[in-house]
């Protein structure tokens, strides 16, 4: 009896194989081994509660491939009943897989090119996330940075809490606000509910409608959004009878806060989640920074650095451009791809002023002038780099009211 293998042909295991297989011409390669199916290649102990065609799948192995599928794919699969299913359908999977590898499909061309692509977008992804972010989180003092520099953003919406009778007709909203304005003892608000209200679900709480904001969401209530609206507007306490997607509603607001900026400790974890992307992309410009100094790139042809220009001819052309952003890539083209260039220091100071006037960025023009003062310590602008890296923080050493501050 031939052994049981777990192992059969995944995408983003393959690389090496592939290129192998390309490089043949499309030849079988002999070292081509089975790799995992399903799970995530580290030890399972769970049961096997299948084996066919050389694979084995455990228990581990369908709560994985459950995990894989978006919510409202999973959700075919509840229970015991939809667990089978999903084990007969992993079945079928895993023939189809073992029936490519058996054809040699791996070879094919437009397979070989997908799986590739698939390989290299999965680790891209990696390590822009697990490899990057996950090692290095922004600090408290990053996060009220970036708290401070969108402090509009963060405000803490006005609420108000209120009730309601809902009626059919207007006639029944009228009766029922003339009896809360009558007060005593049958006028009071829940005796009023009890009579008049048809909503059988706010009835149970007399008729009250919780806290909410303009347009936010108000359960138990059609067109809840609509109504929220209308309330937030209402003068606080008793309001007439108003109609609201056809039926009739008399409101009473309780009690109002206003909208207010909100603090750090409040904003904070929100401040957390709106920083990743920012905070991602200049770990990755930073990563990427020292990677091409550890991996330095060659060009050829018509794609060798400058594009055929010297490093003094791009330099000049980055000074007549009128867009910064423009500006920033050709500086950086000097930098990369001219290393040993008198003209680096220049592109390096040149790509801070162009972060700090085109987006404020001083994060980025940092990272800059930190290069130049690090890797140019000679360079004729050392003095005026420290200065501006020590400066960054204070507008008023960047940006002087006055020709006396100036001289200072």
């Amino acid at each position: 009896m031939p052994a049981v293998h777990r192992l059969v042909a995944v995408p983003c295991l393959l690389l090496p194989l592939l290129l192998l297989a390309a490089c043949g011409g499309g030849q079988e390669d002999a070292s081509f081994a089975w790799q995992p199916v399903f799970g995530d290649n580290f030890a399972d102990t769970t049961p096997v509660v299948a084996r066919v065609a050389g694979v084995e799948i455990t228990e581990q192995d369908i709560d994985l491939r459950l995990d894989e599928m978006p919510p409202n794919v999973r959700s075919r699969y509840k229970g015991a009943e939809g667990r089978r299913l999903l084990l007969k359908d992993m079945v079928d999977q895993a023939l189809l897989v073992r029936g490519a590898v058996d054809l040699k499909l791996y070879n094919h061309r437009d397979v070989a090119r997908t799986l590739i692509s698939q390989r290299r977008s999965t680790l891209d992804a990696a390590m822009r996330g697990v490899g990057l972010l996950e090692k290095a989180q922004p600090t408290e003092q990053d996060l009220r940075d970036f708290f401070m520099q969108h402090r509009d953003r963060y405000r803490q919406l006005g609420t108000v809490r209120a009730r309601h009778i809902e009626c059919r007709t207007q006639a029944d909203a009228e009766a029922a606000y003339r009896r809360l304005q009558g007060g005593g003892p049958r006028g009071a608000f829940p005796y009023v509910v009890a009579e008049y209200s048809v909503n059988e679900a706010t009835k149970q709480r007399e008729g009250d409608l919780g806290s909410f904001n303009r347009g936010g969401f108000v359960p138990d209530v059609t067109s809840g959004a609509e109504l929220s609206r209308i309330a937030y507007d209402m003068a606080d306490g008793l309001n007439p009878p108003v109609q609201i997607a056809g039926r009739w509603h008399v409101i009473e607001v309780l009690r109002r806060t206003d909208e207010r900026p909100m603090t750090f400790a409040e904003a904070r974890d929100t401040v957390a989640e709106d920083i990743k992307p920012s905070y991602q992309e200049q770990l990755v410009r930073d990563w990427l920074t020292e990677a091409r100094t550890t991996y330095p790139a060659e060009m050829f042809g018509e794609y060798a650095p400058g594009r055929g220009l010297s490093a003094d001819e791009i330099f000049a052309r980055a000074m007549a451009l009128p867009d910064n952003q423009d500006k920033i890539d050709l500086y950086l083209m000097i930098v990369t791809e001219f290393p040993a260039s008198d003209r680096v220091d220049d592109a390096l100071f040149m790509v801070s002023q162009a972060y700090m006037d085109l987006w404020g960025d001083r994060r980025s023009a940092s990272i800059y002038l930190k290069q130049l003062v690090d890797n140019h310590p000679d360079s004729e602008l050392l003095d005026d780099a420290q200065y501006l890296l020590e400066n960054l923080d204070n507008p008023s050493a960047l940006a002087p009211k006055s020709i006396d501050e100036l001289r200072r």
